[in-house]
């Protein structure tokens, strides 16, 4: 049985009366004006599941679990709304109102067992329900929204049940980072305001599961709703934020101000909105209408010195995050605008959002959504590899799903007078003529050689095209280029931009290509040449050459151009 404080005079009375009531509105269904106003509620093991702590019921077992409802909490100046730690009791956390967890989080269950959360909602705050080294909790039918993060099983929290959840709007909705969770229950997930999947059948289900955390089910419609009034918050320390005097907050925010005074202490902070009447700060203010808002404020401390009047520009951010890719080295962008890697190359993501960012995710060759940590490289053979990502503000904004497409090269060059077909893709492209320009081949007549003067076989024509040059390595030879290709003593100039370009149409036949790149520099120019030679029988394939231009024409010098033709 939970353990009853020794009751002053009238005290019992009064507490049968009021546990009455809460069994009366319960069964019900609890308005808000019904729920009880409760302190933040602290409990270090089995021994605090007091009255004091909240607890209306209960003894503990799996069949009589201590109960913790009813209660609305503010949790403004404290940590948590409710902290449990160190427990192995049965107990059940519900129909609680938690709002404003500025500091940490909501719920918090630390080295606990055997626990339930259902019913609850709990907003505008920093975390909405956290697990550490929790396992055997059941996760119901809670609504949590306006939050920096919604759900977090962190380390060490394992076969945890979550499912039948609402998180609304929060920047980071989950994570998991432990074993054996599981998002769902008898084929329901959880509602994220995020998800942008589809219901093609209509069951309510998302067709494909949420990618943030492994949820299979993810639902269409919220189970659970926050109440009307829930909005987000942000704490604006106002000795931290007049160095760039500009904030971000989500639209519908309400603002709680603080400030520091290292002598005896603030007695009143001041402020208006967009040069209105002064108010004396008390308790937090939404802030509406216009996308850019102008708040002056001022500070008095208890001795009655004051500060000079400050100004904050303040943005309603309902803008998503922007995040860009940036490769380091080694990197080669092509002119015609591909991303050229190797399997050494780190990959960053930069994220930047008025708010702040919560989250970045990315998958790779439509693989599994993975959390944004640190630099990442591309696995798998060479070729195009397809890199997907996108961030979420601290207000739940979510930037639309970017991808780039990055060709992975770990192949050494190879340079040689006459080059073998390769099994890839290549400038050099041999190619048959179309049927109309080969001819038809004759067949032998079923009544013996055709008669003379019939059809004669003609000789199949082909065409070799150069299809692209691209600058793999530059270490400072310069960047004004011209390109050139002679064959018969014929030259034609050419520009990376402007291919492919038809070198050759005709017959198989002995051909050698002269090719030459050009840096021109106010003195001598850089010039580079290699060669190419073709050799019948002719075959359709594909070849590639490279051709360096060394600074100065000298081979030993440091500064060198390598380009892939």
């Amino acid at each position: 049985m939970p353990r009853w404080r020794t009751p002053e005079k009238g005290g019992d009375v009064m507490r049968r009366v009021l546990s009455l009531f809460l069994g009366v509105a319960l069964c019900g269904g609890l308005a808000l004006a019904q729920w009880v106003p409760h302190d933040p509620i602290y409990i270090y093991g089995n021994k605090d599941f007091t009255w004091e702590n909240g607890v209306v019921g209960g003894s503990g077992t799996p069949d009589d679990p201590y109960i913790i409802e009813g209660w609305i909490i503010d949790t403004l100046g404290y940590d948590y709304g409710i902290y449990i730690s160190n427990t192995t009791s049965h107990f059940v956390i519900r129909n609680c109102l938690i709002r404003y967890p500025q500091e940490k989080a909501g719920i918090f269950l630390s080295a606990v067992k055997n626990g339930v959360i259902e019913d609850c909602a709990i907003w505008g705050g920093r975390v909405g329900i956290q697990l550490l080294a929790a396992s055997k909790i059941t996760i119901h039918r809670n609504a949590v929204g306006y939050c920096d993060y919604g759900i977090l099983i962190s380390t060490g929290s394992n076969d945890n049940i979550i499912y039948e959840n609402s998180v609304i709007a929060c920047g980071l909705p989950a994570r998991d980072e432990g074993l054996s969770n599981r998002w769902y229950h008898e084929g329901k997930g959880n509602y994220w305001s995020d998800y942008r999947g589809m219901d093609r059948d209509g069951d309510g289900i998302g067709d494909s599961s949420y990618e943030v955390v492994p949820d299979r089910y993810p639902l269409m419609e919220p189970v659970a709703e926050l109440p009307p009034e829930a909005r987000p918050m942000r704490t604006l320390d106002l000795s931290a934020v007049e160095e760039r005097g500009i904030v971000a907050l989500a639209p519908g925010s309400l603002v709680r101000l603080t400030a520091v005074d290292v002598g005896v202490g603030v007695d009143k902070i001041f402020y208006r909105i967009a040069g209105q009447d002064w108010q004396v700060y008390s308790e937090p203010f939404p802030l509406e209408g216009a996308a850019v808002i102008r708040m002056e404020y001022y500070a008095v401390d208890k001795l009655g010195n004051r500060e000079p009047t400050k100004t904050l520009t303040i943005y309603l951010d309902a803008a998503p995050p922007v995040t860009r890719i940036v490769p380091g080295d080694p990197h080669y962008y092509a002119p015609d605008g591909k991303l050229w890697a190797t399997s050494h190359t780190p990959f960053e993501l930069l994220a930047e959002d008025d708010s702040g960012v919560a989250h970045i995710f990315f998958r790779i060759d439509q693989g599994k959504w993975r959390a944004y940590e640190d630099k990442f490289y591309i696995p798998g053979p060479e070729g195009p590899h397809k890199v997907e990502y996108y961030a979420i503000d601290l207000y739940g904004n979510r930037e639309a799903v970017q991808s780039v497409v990055i060709w992975k090269d770990d192949s050494a060059p190879e340079t040689t007078s006459a080059l073998e077909p390769k099994e890839e893709e290549s400038p050099f492209e041999e190619k048959p003529a179309p049927e109309e320009a080969r001819g038809i081949m004759p067949q032998p007549s079923p009544e013996g050689p055709a008669p003379t003067g019939g059809p004669e076989e003609k000789a199949a024509l082909y065409r070799v095209n150069l299809v692209r040059a691209e600058l793999l390595e530059n270490t400072g030879v310069g960047s004004d280029w011209s390109f050139a290709v002679s064959l018969d003593g014929t030259t034609m100039e050419f520009a990376p931009g402007s291919l492919p370009l038809l070198l050759y149409q005709g017959e198989a036949r002995e051909l050698r290509f002269e090719f030459t790149a050009t840096e021109s520099d106010a003195g001598t120019s850089d010039v580079g040449s290699a060669s190419f030679a073709l050799t019948p029988p002719w075959s359709p394939g594909s070849y590639t050459l490279d051709l360096i231009v060394y600074e100065d024409n000298l081979q030993t010098a440091a500064a060198r151009a390598l380009w892939r033709l």
